[in-house]
C-alpha cells in the first residue's frame, strides 16, 4: 500500500469536539445569562419557542451529518482492504484462507453513506479488469458527484440558517405592528378622555395602554435577539460541516490520484492502467539491454563481427529506441493528466471563494436590513417616550388650573355665606349700614365678575393646551407612519 496520503477519521474527531464546544460555550451564557433569556423567551413563546425547535433540528442534522463524513474518512482510509483483499488471498495458501475470510468481514461492517455508490463502482472495476482502470474524466466526474453531495447537504443547513434570521426578522416586524396598533389605541382613548372626562381615569388608561406597545417592542427585540443568536451558532456548524466535506474530498481525491496510477489489485506490485508510469523494473531491464549491446560490441571487435551479430545489433537497437519512445509518449500523456488535474483544482477553488464571497455579501445585506429596522424601532420608541412625557405634563397643568378653580369657587361660596350671615343679624340696621352692605355687595359681584373672567381665562388656556395635545397626537401619528 502506498504511504502518499492516508486519510484519518481523527480529523474529523477534531471538528466534532470544535462543534462540541460552541454547544458548551453556549449552554454556559445561556446558564450566566438566564433572566434576560428567560424575558426575551416569554415576550412571545409561540414564536421563540418556534426559533429553538429549528434550531435544534439544525444543529442534530448538523452533527449526523459530521458523523456519517467520520464513517466515510473511514472507509476511505481503509478501502485499499475492502477493493483489493479479495484478489490478495487467491495467492496465499490454503491453510490461511480461513483467517482470510475472518479478515474479510471487518470491512463488511463499515458504514458507507457518501461511499457506497464509489465503492461498488470500485468495486465492478477491479473485479473486471483486475486493477483500477479509470480515466481523467471517469475519476473527475466521482469527485465532483461526492462534491455535489456535500453541497446538498451543506445547502439544506444553509436553508436552516436564512429560515431563523426570517423567523427573527418576522417577529421584529410582528412587534412593531402591536406596537402601532397598541399606540393608536392609546391616542384614541386619550383624545375621548380630554372631551370632559375625568382627567384621573384618562391618566390610568394612559399607563394601562401603555402595556401594548411595550409589550410590541419586547416581542420584536426579543425574537430579533434568538433568530440572529441561534443563525450564528448554527452558522459555526455549518463552518465545521463545510470543512469536514473538503478534508473527506480531499482525502477521496488523493487516493484515486494515486491508485489509478500505481495499485494492481491481482499481483500487489507496480503496475500499468489506461497510463502508466515506468517503474523500476522497466529501468533494469533498460540497463540490462545497453549491458547486452556493450557485450555484443566487444564481441564484434574482438572476433571481427559477421552480418547476422550486426543484425541482431541493428534489431536489438531499434527495440530499444522503440521502448524508450512509448516509455517518452506515457511520461508526457501523464504530465498532462497530472495538469489538467491541477487545473480543476485551480476552478474548485476559486468556485469556493466565490460561493464565500456570496455568502458574505448575504450576511452584509441581512445587518443593514437589521440596523435599519432595530433604528426604526428606537425612533418610534423615543416618540412614545416623548409623547408620554409631554401627555403627563398637560394631565399635571389640567390638575393644576381644576384645583385652582376649585379652591376660588369655594372661598367666594364663604365669603356669601358670610354676607347672608350678615345681613340677617343687621336687618334692623339704619340706612347708613345698608348702604355699606350694598356697597360691599358691589364689591363682591365685582369680585366674583373678576372670577369668571379669570375663569375664562384659564378656559382659553386649556383650549390652547388641549390644541398643543392634539398637535403633539398628529406629529407622533406622522411620525409612526413615515416610519
Amino acid at each position: 500500500m502506498s504511504e502518499l496520503h492516508i486519510a484519518d477519521p481523527k480529523r474529523i474527531v477534531s471538528f466534532i469536539r470544535r462543534m462540541q464546544f460552541v454547544v458548551v460555550a453556549s449552554l454556559i451564557l445561556v446558564y450566566f445569562s438566564r433572566d434576560f433569556f428567560i424575558t426575551a423567551l416569554m415576550s412571545n413563546l409561540p414564536l421563540n419557542g418556534t426559533i429553538l425547535s429549528v434550531f435544534i433540528i439544525g444543529s442534530v442534522l448538523c452533527f449526523l451529518y459530521v458523523f456519517q463524513l467520520k464513517d466515510d474518512v473511514l472507509v476511505v482510509a481503509k478501502l485499499d482492504e475492502i477493493l483489493f483483499e479479495n484478489k490478495d488471498d487467491l495467492d496465499d495458501k490454503s491453510g490461511q484462507r480461513d483467517k482470510s475470510t475472518q479478515e474479510q468481514d471487518e470491512p463488511v461492517a463499515l458504514k458507507m453513506h457518501l461511499m457506497g455508490p464509489t465503492v461498488t463502482l470500485l468495486k465492478n472495476n477491479v473485479a473486471s479488469l483486475g486493477v483500477i482502470r479509470l480515466s481523467a474524466p471517469a475519476t473527475r466526474a466521482l469527485i465532483d458527484s461526492l462534491q455535489d453531495s456535500m453541497s446538498e447537504k451543506s445547502a439544506f443547513i444553509r436553508y436552516f440558517t436564512d429560515l431563523l434570521v426570517f423567523i427573527g426578522l418576522l417577529g421584529t416586524f410582528l412587534g412593531l405592528t402591536i406596537t402601532i396598533g397598541s399606540i393608536g389605541g392609546i391616542l384614541s382613548d386619550l383624545a375621548g378622555g380630554l372631551d370632559g372626562g375625568d382627567i384621573m381615569e384618562t391618566l390610568i388608561k394612559l399607563i394601562r395602554g401603555l402595556e401594548g406597545p411595550l409589550g410590541g417592542m419586547s416581542t420584536a427585540f426579543g425574537s430579533s435577539l434568538m433568530g440572529l443568536s441561534t443563525s450564528l451558532v448554527l452558522g459555526i456548524f455549518l463552518l465545521s460541516l463545510d470543512k469536514a466535506g473538503h478534508y473527506f474530498t480531499s482525502a477521496m481525491e488523493n487516493w484515486l490520484a494515486e491508485h489509478t496510477v500505481e495499485r494492481n489489485s491481482s499481483t500487489g506490485a507496480a503496475a500499468t492502467t489506461a497510463t502508466p508510469a515506468p517503474g523500476n523494473g522497466q529501468l533494469e531491464q533498460i540497463t540490462t539491454q545497453l549491458g547486452t549491446i556493450a557485450n555484443t560490441l566487444k564481441k564484434i571487435s574482438i572476433q571481427s563481427a559477421n552480418d547476422r551479430q550486426w543484425q541482431s545489433l541493428i534489431a536489438l537497437l531499434k527495440n530499444n529506441h522503440l521502448e524508450l519512445k512509448t516509455e517518452t509518449s506515457q511520461l508526457s500523456e501523464s504530465l498532462q493528466r497530472a495538469e489538467q488535474h491541477i487545473e480543476t483544482s485551480a476552478e474548485l477553488q476559486s468556485n469556493q471563494l466565490a460561493q464565500t464571497q456570496l455568502q458574505l455579501q448575504e450576511s452584509e445585506k441581512l445587518r443593514q436590513l437589521f440596523t435599519t429596522q432595530t433604528n426604526a424601532s428606537i425612533e418610534a420608541l423615543g416618540a412614545v417616550q416623548e409623547s408620554k412625557h409631554r401627555l403627563v405634563q398637560i394631565v399635571n397643568a389640567l390638575l393644576d388650573e381644576q384645583r385652582a378653580l376649585g379652591r376660588s369657587h369655594v372661598k367666594t361660596t364663604e365669603q356669601v355665606s358670610e354676607l347672608k350671615a350678615f345681613i340677617s343679624q343687621k336687618k334692623d340696621a339704619s340706612a347708613t349700614e345698608l348702604k355699606g352692605v350694598s356697597q360691599q355687595l358691589q364689591a363682591l359681584s365685582d369680585k366674583v365678575q373678576e372670577d369668571n373672567q379669570d375663569s375664562q381665562t384659564r378656559q382659553s388656556r386649556m383650549e390652547k393646551m388641549f390644541m398643543s395635545m392634539s398637535m403633539a397626537i398628529k406629529d407622533v401619528r406622522a411620525r409612526i407612519k413615515g416610519k
